[in-house]
């Protein structure tokens, strides 16, 4: 049987309510029955997620 596509409209408020709870990715999946990584698109694309802030070593390392 072929897996259905993910309904985004129908999700987002959902996925919404639990980032604003707390609720970790990984959970938000288990809980909606939606893969991680689909769950981690979603939170991207909803603006929901924080660009990791490089350490000053980090960037030592990209530089030279």
């Amino acid at each position: 049987m072929a897996r259905p596509a993910l309904d985004r409209a129908r999700l987002a408020p959902a996925v919404r309510g639990f980032h604003r709870k707390g609720v970790p990715a990984r959970l938000i999946a288990f809980r909606l029955g939606i893969s991680e990584r689909s769950t981690r698109g979603m939170l991207k694309d909803l603006g929901l997620t924080m660009s990791r802030a490089a350490t000053p070593r980090e960037m030592e390392l990209r530089h030279g």
